[in-house]
């Protein structure tokens, strides 16, 4: 019995389903969890969704309002985890309710999953998991403008505007195809990219002088902290477009931005601009994970020694 017909069987029998996504959750991850919630609608299956916290103020322009659940006593027939590749990426709470579900089924498109699933969905290396959903329910769901938009969206943000390795043929059909049913939906990206105030700016600016080159230029690094962020009350989430800033100065192949989340605790992202260097090795080596080209972790504790382990690790990539 193939994933797809297994999971229609026992959605069939269920009477109760969850749908998990990820810590830190990014478009991806949104995206995925609520346009299966549609798919799963469209066949008459109705659903929840369980988050760490509502989606940073960029996702919520794309998706709009929706309802998360954070927590429950409650033992689920069926959960679904999507864009999840270990099931330590779950928070605590979300974790609590996944292992209580009767049958755990995972669909996802990162290399490194671990199939932490009864039941495991997993394109290794496929630009997204909104693709993964699009190719696997294509057959048996007409999907419609908003599921097409969700899709869409969590595709685009997730292979980098369609320039990471993870992109071929098969992706550009796919967006082809959604575009179709979603003629404007280029509109969103304008209000992810396009809108900021000065708040981004003046955080985004911060963040610019505080840039080191390490490695003859090939390894760049900016720090964020609390006091940038409360200086000019400013969000985490403003300085966003920082990783993508980097790695196209020239000679640089990795760019490491990092933000102070809380006391002795920080956030990282991690980008490569050749596929050469895979920065989801370096994230895994802290707990985190991610894509060739895209990842992120959670740093603890003094920041200047977590920065030169950090470095350190970087290197060892780069030159590997």
């Amino acid at each position: 019995m193939n994933f797809l017909t297994r999971l229609l069987s026992s959605l069939k029998k269920a009477k109760s389903v969850a749908i998990f996504v990820h810590k830190d959750s990014d478009h991806d991850c949104i995206c995925s969890g609520l346009a299966l919630q549609k798919i799963l609608l469209k066949i008459g299956i109705k659903s929840v969704i369980f988050a760490e916290k509502e989606p940073s103020e960029g996702i919520l322009r794309v998706v709009g309002k929706q309802k998360y659940e954070f927590s429950s006593q409650k033992t689920f027939d069926v959960g679904i985890c999507v864009d999840c590749a270990d099931i330590n990426r779950l928070c605590e709470e979300c974790l609590k309710v996944f292992l209580r579900c009767k049958e755990k089924f995972v669909i996802d498109h990162h290399q490194d999953n671990t199939n932490f699933g009864d039941y495991n969905h997993v394109c290794r290396g496929m630009s997204s998991c909104c693709e993964v959903l699009y190719w696997l329910f294509k057959s048996k769901v007409k999907f419609d403008g908003e599921i097409a938009k969700l899709l869409y969206c969590g595709m685009y943000m997730d292979c980098g505007a369609f320039t990471y390795s993870s992109v071929d043929a098969k992706t550009h059909k796919c967006a082809s195809e959604l575009k179709k049913l979603c003629p404007d939906v280029n509109k969103y990206f304008y209000v992810v990219f396009g809108v900021s105030g000065e708040e981004n700016f003046s955080v985004t600016k911060r963040a610019f002088d505080s840039v080191k080159f390490y490695e003859n230029g090939q390894i760049a690094v900016s720090i964020l902290r609390k006091q940038d962020f409360e200086e000019f009350n400013a969000k985490r989430s403003d300085g966003k477009f920082m990783p993508s800033y980097l790695q196209n100065v020239r000679g640089v192949k990795m760019s490491i931005c990092i933000s102070e989340d809380a006391t002795n605790e920080w956030r990282v992202s991690l980008r490569s601009s050749t596929s050469d260097v895979n920065v989801s090795n370096i994230a895994h080596r802290f707990n985190g994970g991610g894509h060739i080209q895209a990842a992120g972790l959670t740093l603890k504790g003094d920041l200047k020694k977590a920065l030169h382990a950090l470095i350190m690790e970087s290197k060892k990539e780069l030159y590997k």
